[in-house]
Parts: structure tokens; sequence; C-alpha cells
């Protein structure tokens, strides 16, 4: 039997905080991949407070990350809501040589997913990565950090990688 509260998350708030579990996840497939072999990206670029080790934080209500220019390696946690126009924003940025790592549901029915990651070239080029990864991961509340629920669908990190087509702007 599944315990009720292991999975009681809800959407009540779109600003859930990334875990540290997957955060250090995340560093771990950079560096697997030579991609990044630092601990701290470039800018995160969509954000309520500084959680992501981060030179530059895009803080939702002082910069709008879907409107500004991303720096070299960006991170991304959306709104899970609005993931579409966050997935098209890496997208082009990726176009214009700026490396982004998403965090984003695993919902590869959507049309954000295949037209900006599945026929993209996944399957075929180098620097469109894909990890799914497993369920029942718990975000983290922004007002005490306390851990929310299990968010219960599937996850996956999608890194746009323009350091192989590009040098990756130092900042």
């Amino acid at each position: 039997m599944v315990d009720a509260q292991k999975y009681n998350f809800t959407q009540e708030r779109s600003d859930y905080l990334t875990p540290p579990e997957i955060l250090e996840e995340i560093f771990q497939e950079l560096n697997l991949l030579g991609i990044y072999t630092g601990e701290k990206f470039d800018c995160d670029v969509c954000c309520t407070q500084t959680n992501i080790p981060a030179h530059h934080h895009f803080i939702d209500g002082k910069q709008d990350g879907l409107n500004e220019s991303w720096y070299g390696l960006n991170y991304c946690n959306p709104p899970y809501k609005t993931c579409d126009k966050w997935v098209k924003k890496a997208f082009q940025e990726f176009q214009n040589g700026k490396s982004s790592v998403l965090l984003i549901p695993a919902r590869t029915e959507t049309k954000y997913w295949q037209e900006n990651i599945l026929d993209c070239g996944y399957a075929t080029k180098p620097n469109i990565h894909v990890r799914f990864l497993r369920k029942g991961y718990s975000f983290i509340n922004p007002e005490d950090n306390s851990r929310m629920g299990v968010f219960k669908n599937a996850l996956a990190i999608v890194i746009f990688d323009a350091s192989k087509t590009k040098e990756r702007a130092v900042v």
C-alpha cells in the first residue's frame, strides 16, 4: 500500500526549489559529458531566490529570464505550467551559442518536447542530452526550506550543449 503522505505534492505555487540531490546529479552529468567541471552556473535564469550556485540570478519580479539574454551556461527549473515558453527560450539561446540545463517534467508527448528537444536531433546530435530521472523527488518550499510532498511525475534533465559549437563565454 502506498503511503498517502508520501505523495502529497500539490502545485500551490510555482517557485519550489530544486532539491540538492538533483543539483548534484546535474553537475555529475555535466562532468561526465565533459561540458563543465565547475560547481557554479553562469546564471539561474528563472528563480525567486538564490538557492542555485550561479554567478547571476534572474529573480522573478526583477528580471524576466524569458526576455533577457542568457549567459554561457544557464540553469532553468521553470514553473511547470509555463514550461513550454522556457524550453523554447532555452533552445533559442542554444542556437545563439548559449548552453542550458533544464529540469523539466518528462512530457515527451507535448509540442514543446517534440519541436525543441526530440525533433531537433536528440537522438542524432551530440549536443542535446536528455537524462530521465526516476519518480519521487521532493522539491523544497522556498518559505521555510522544508521538503514538499513527493512529485509523482517523471522528470528529465535536458542539456542544450553549445560548448561543442562555440566557445562558452567565461563570466
